[in-house]
């Protein structure tokens, strides 16, 4: 299945072929994520951005023609370095209760979140809405999957349900870009909600 960053392939132009350009094009990037996340989009500026990497203006615009661009590289980025994560926790969630294979989720997401704060700066900008729909895809099937591993198992129609389910109680603590302890305080009360639904269902 392609990649996230794969399909937001469009984004990143011209991608750069020896170590130091690949060493650039990855400050820049960590830079901007900085910046989107401290000032947010709309205020941060590619000039801002170039002076807080070190770089020319011209080399950020070599790169990445437009700030949507870069913004939409970064997003590509840390999408898939969460369906990595997704893939290895699946392999180690084989055979958990579906209400263990929640809390193992939550632990993954609110780690990941903590960790790629322009994650949630970016997730809801205008954008490649194709890619969009294929990373959604993807992180649906990530996590129908993982359900549908449980023991006792989950009915394929129940894992599917949950899998849109999630994803959308994730945009709830996405909205608290810069309240960590109330984002965290969120994200454990609905990872205490998910798993009581599912020792219930189980009963």
């Amino acid at each position: 299945m392609a990649s996230e960053k794969a399909r937001a392939s469009v984004s990143n132009p011209r991608a750069p072929q020896q170590r130091r350009g690949r060493e650039r094009v990855a400050a820049l990037m960590a830079n901007a994520a900085i910046l989107f996340v401290e000032k947010g989009f709309y205020a941060t500026t590619m000039t801002e951005i170039a002076a807080r990497a070190g770089a020319a203006i011209g080399t950020l615009y070599l790169f990445f023609p437009t700030k949507e661009a870069l913004a939409t590289a970064i997003l590509a980025e840390h999408a898939e370095n969460l369906s990595t994560q997704l893939d290895a926790l699946q392999e180690s969630a084989k055979g958990l209760a579906p209400a263990a294979i929640a809390d193992a989720l939550f632990d993954v997401l609110g780690d990941f979140l903590a960790t790629h704060p322009a994650y949630s700066a970016l997730l809801d900008l205008p954008g490649d809405d194709g890619w969009r729909r294929a990373m959604r895809v993807r992180r649906r099937g990530q996590i129908a999957a993982l359900f549908a591993q449980a023991e006792p198992p989950l009915p394929a129609g129940q894992a599917e349900r949950l899998a849109v389910i999630v994803p959308q109680l994730m945009r709830i603590p996405l909205a608290l870009v810069g309240e960590k302890k109330m984002r965290d305080g969120v994200l454990e009360e609905l990872r205490l909600m998910l798993a009581r639904h599912l020792r219930a269902s189980a009963e």
